[in-house]
């Protein structure tokens, strides 16, 4: 699946900071037309024309993981202003996330 979530990069498991990151890339790539694949996944439509945003949140991840000990070797040349979360959004991917962190007993 991919998603870009709404809530810090922070609150994000190893799994979902990475898969996140390799997602955000194939949606930059379709939206500069590099890719065909995701060219109409809802992804990509959503950030039809919020590039910065996604600009953004790579700058985010980006420090994560290097927060985290991971390297960095795929850079995305942009902007770096900052693109802030509704609370709507922040508070609905925010409990999709725990109730998929959420390990069955």
């Amino acid at each position: 699946m991919v998603r870009i979530w709404c809530v810090p990069v922070s609150e994000l498991n190893r799994q979902h900071l990475l898969g996140e990151h390799a997602e955000l890339h194939c949606i930059v790539g379709a939206l500069q037309g590099k890719y065909k694949a995701y060219r109409n996944h809802p992804e990509t439509i959503r950030f039809q024309n919020r590039i910065e945003q996604l600009n953004d949140r790579h700058n985010q991840q980006v420090i994560e993981m290097h927060n985290r000990g991971y390297k960095h070797h795929s850079p995305i040349p942009g902007s770096t202003r900052q693109y802030i979360y509704s609370e709507e959004e922040y508070q609905r991917d925010h409990q999709e996330l725990i109730n998929r962190q959420k390990k069955p007993s």
